[in-house]
C-alpha cells in the first residue's frame, strides 16, 4: 500500500546542477555527528519500551530528550530527511545508523515495508514523536502485524513526519538462479519485501542442498502404504544414477504407461498411489517436487482428452481421474495443511509455494481466499494476493465472497486481489463499501479503482469526494487525477466554487485545486483565474492561501492559454501573489525547456 508521496521541487536550474551536486557532497561534521545521537536515541527509546513498562520513567525520559535533541536540530536544520536501506539509514550518502548484526532493527523494519525515505520536518510536537515511536515500537515487536508500517503511518495523519514508499512491493522483479550470489541470507531474504540484506559473514549455500537421493530417501521414509519389496525396488531403480532427474525421468516412463493402460481400475490405483506421494511431499514442504508432478498430471490429462474418442471412452474417463486428482490437490483439508506449514516452518521457499498454488485447479480458489484468515506472516499473504490476482480472473464471483469476512484485513486484500485483477466489473462489489467504517477499507477501494478502467470506476472515486475523512477525500484526488477523469470536473468545480472550501485544510485544498487544473487543463483556466481575482475580507489567510493554489494549479497546466493567465495575473500590486506567479512561470518555462530540444534555457518569459 503506497503513501501519498511527497515530491521537493528542484531548487536549482540546470546552469547550477553541478554545483548543487557538489553541495550534496559536502556534509557537515557535525551534522553527521548530530544525526547519528538522535538515531542512536531513538533506537535506544524503542529498546527502552520492550524492556520496561510504558509508564516507567526511564523510556520516558529518553522520549524526552528525543523530542528536544530533534526540535534543536530542526530549529537549526528545517529538516531531517533519510534514505532508508536494508540495514542502514543514510544522510547524504552517510551511513548514521545502522541495525546490529542479525537483527532486524528500524532499518530493517523501514525498509520491509517499502519505506526509502524519512523526513522530520520542523514545527514537530511531543504527540506526533509519541505516535511515530508508537508506530516503530509496533513494528519491531511482532512478526505478525495485521498492517504493515506504512499503513500505521498513515492512520496517525502526521503533519511533520513525510515518507516515500515505492508503488507497488508485489511488482518485485525476481532474479534468476544465475544472478544470486552465495552470500545471500535467503531466510532473510524471504522476511524481506524488496530486497536481499547484505550479510558480512558469506554463507555457503548449495541451492540443492539436498541430493536426489536423499530427497528420494526422505520421500519413501514417509511412504509406508508400500511394502518394502516395492519400496526396494523403486530405490534401485531410482540409484542407478547419482544425477538421475527421479521425477521427470519417473513421470515419462508413467505417462507412456498410463496412456496405453487398457484396464481403468489398474489406472486408477496408481493415481491413488500418486496422491498420496503428493501429500508426503506437502508434508515436508517440497513444494518444487509438487509443481512438476501437478505441472505432469496436467499435461496427461489434456494428452488424454485429445486422444479420446467417441468410440473409445476410457480416455476420457482417465482424463477425468486425473482431473480429480489434480482437484483434490487443491481441496480445503490441503489448503489448510499448506497454510499451517507456513505458519510453522521457518525457510519456506515462498516462490515455490506460488508455483505450486499456481498449477492447482480453480476449485481451488475459494480455499486458497481462506488462507488470508489464517496466514500469519505479512509476506505470506501477499504471495496468496498475488495468486488470487491471476487466479480470479475468470472467477470474481468467487473471489469476492472475501469482501463479507468480518476480519477487515481480509476485506483490504480481497480489495487489493479486484483492483489487481482490473475488471470493471468489480465496481459494483467495491460500491456497497464506500461507506465502510473502517478508514483502511475505504482507502484501499481508492488504490484499487484506480486501476480498474471504465466511467463506474471514476465514478465511485467522485462519491468519494464526498467523505467524511479529508485523507480519503485527498487521495480521491489524486486517484481522479491520475485517471484523468472528466466525468470529476462537475463534482470538483462545485467544491471549489463552495463558500466554505477555503476554510479546508492546505493539504486538501492543494489537492482539490490541482486535480481540478490537471484534468480540466485549459477548460480548468477560467475558474482557477476567478478563484486568484476574487476579493475577501473575511479569513484573509485562508482566502489568500487557496489564491496562491490555484497559481500553482495554473503553473501545472503546459499550455499557451496558462503561460498568458499567468503573465497577466503577474501584473498584480499583491507581491505574494506577484511572486507565487514569477514562480510558477518558471517552472513552467523549466518544464517546457526540458521537454524541448535540448538548447539551451530562453530568457524568462518574465522579462518578454
Amino acid at each position: 500500500m503506497a503513501s501519498i508521496k511527497e515530491k521537493n521541487i528542484s531548487k536549482y536550474g540546470p546552469d547550477d546542477e553541478i554545483s548543487a551536486k557538489i553541495a550534496e557532497i559536502e556534509v557537515d561534521p557535525v551534522v553527521l555527528e548530530s544525526v547519528k545521537r538522535l538515531l542512536q536515541l531513538l533506537n535506544n527509546t524503542l529498546k527502552s519500551l520492550q524492556i520496561y513498562p510504558k509508564n516507567n520513567p526511564l523510556p520516558k525520559e529518553f522520549k524526552k530528550k528525543l523530542y528536544v535533541g530533534l526540535n534543536e536540530f530542526l530549529d537549526s536544520n528545517d529538516e531531517l530527511k533519510l534514505d532508508i536501506e536494508s540495514s542502514q539509514m543514510m544522510l547524504d550518502q552517510r551511513v548514521v545508523y545502522e541495525d546490529g548484526e542479525r537483527e532486524e532493527g528500524m532499518s530493517y523494519i523501514l525498509h520491509r515495508d517499502g519505506i526509502r525515505e524519512l523526513v522530520f520536518l520542523k514545527g514537530l510536537d511531543p504527540g506526533e514523536i509519541d505516535d511515530f515511536i508508537e508506530v516503530m515500537e509496533s513494528g519491531l515487536g511482532s512478526k505478525e502485524l495485521e498492517e504493515d508500517l506504512v499503513t500505521l503511518l498513515w492512520e496517525k495523519d502526521f503533519n511533520h513526519i513525510k515518507y516515500l514508499v515505492v508503488d507497488d512491493l508485489l511488482d518485485v522483479q525476481v532474479p534468476t538462479a544465475e544472478e544470486i550470489p552465495d552470500s545471500w541470507d535467503f531466510h532473510r531474504l524471504f522476511s524481506s519485501e524488496i530486497a536481499p540484506v547484505k550479510q558480512e559473514i558469506a554463507v555457503d549455500l548449495d541451492p540443492t542442498a539436498l541430493t536426489q537421493q536423499e530427497q528420494t530417501k526422505e520421500l519413501l521414509k514417509k511412504l509406508k502404504e508400500y511394502s518394502p519389496e516395492e519400496i526396494e525396488n523403486i530405490q534401485k531403480l531410482l540409484e542407478l544414477d547419482e544425477g538421475y532427474q527421479y521425477l521427470d525421468e519417473f513421470f515419462d516412463i508413467l505417462t507412456e504407461i498410463w496412456m496405453v493402460e487398457p484396464d481403468f481400475s489398474e489406472f486408477d490405483l496408481t493415481m491413488e498411489a500418486v496422491e498420496k506421494i503428493i501429500d508426503v511431499i506437502i508434508t515436508i514442504a517440497d513444494f518444487s517436487s509438487a509443481s512438476k508432478i501437478m505441472g505432469r498430471l496436467r499435461k496427461l490429462e489434456e494428452m488424454m482428452r485429445k486422444s479420446s474418442s467417441p468410440s473409445d471412452s476410457l480416455q476420457a474417463k482417465k482424463a477425468e481421474r486425473t482431473r480429480q486428482v489434480i482437484d483434490r490437490a487443491g481441496d480445503e483439508e490441503r489448503i489448510k495443511k499448506i497454510s499451517q506449514i507456513l505458519n510453522e516452518k521457518e525457510n519456506i521457499d515462498l516462490l515455490s509455494v506460488k508455483e505450486y498454488l499456481f498449477t492447482l485447479n480453480w476449485n481451488s480458489i475459494p480455499f486458497i481466499l481462506h488462507m488470508l484468515r489464517e496466514l500469519k506472516e505479512f509476506l505470506a499473504r501477499k504471495m496468496v494476493c498475488d495468486i488470487l490476482v491471476a487466479k480470479g480472473k475468470d472467477k470474481l464471483e468467487i473471489v469476492k465472497d472475501g469482501l463479507s469476512d468480518g476480519r477487515w484485513y481480509v476485506t483490504r486484500n480481497v480489495i487489493w486481489i479486484i483492483g489487481g485483477i482490473g475488471a470493471a466489473e468489480g465496481v459494483k462489489f467495491l460500491k456497497p463499501l464506500v461507506r465502510h467504517p473502517d478508514l483502511r477499507i475505504r482507502k484501499e477501494i481508492i488504490t484499487s479503482l484506480i486501476k480498474i478502467p471504465g466511467p463506474e470506476a471514476g465514478a465511485l472515486l467522485v462519491l468519494l469526494l464526498e467523505d467524511e475523512d479529508k485523507r480519503i477525500r485527498s487521495l480521491a484526488c489524486l486517484g481522479l487525477t491520475k485517471r484523468k477523469e472528466r466525468g470529476a470536473l462537475p463534482a470538483l468545480m462545485a467544491i471549489l466554487k463552495d463558500e466554505e472550501f477555503r476554510d479546508k485544510s492546505p493539504d486538501e485544498k492543494k489537492y482539490m485545486i490541482e486535480s481540478y487544473a490537471s484534468i480540466g487543463r485549459d477548460e480548468a483556466i477560467p475558474l482557477l483565474v476567478n478563484m486568484i481575482n476574487r476579493r475577501s475580507w473575511l479569513k484573509r489567510d485562508k482566502h489568500n492561501e487557496t489564491r496562491i493554489f490555484a497559481i500553482g494549479a495554473l503553473g501545472l497546466i503546459d499550455s499557451i492559454k496558462a503561460k498568458e493567465a499567468l503573465l497577466l495575473l503577474h501584473k498584480k500590486r499583491n507581491k505574494v501573489l506577484r511572486n507565487a506567479c514569477e514562480e510558477n512561470l518558471r517552472r513552467l518555462e523549466l518544464r517546457q525547456a526540458r521537454g524541448g530540444d535540448g538548447r539551451s534555457r530562453r530568457e524568462s518569459v518574465i522579462s518578454e
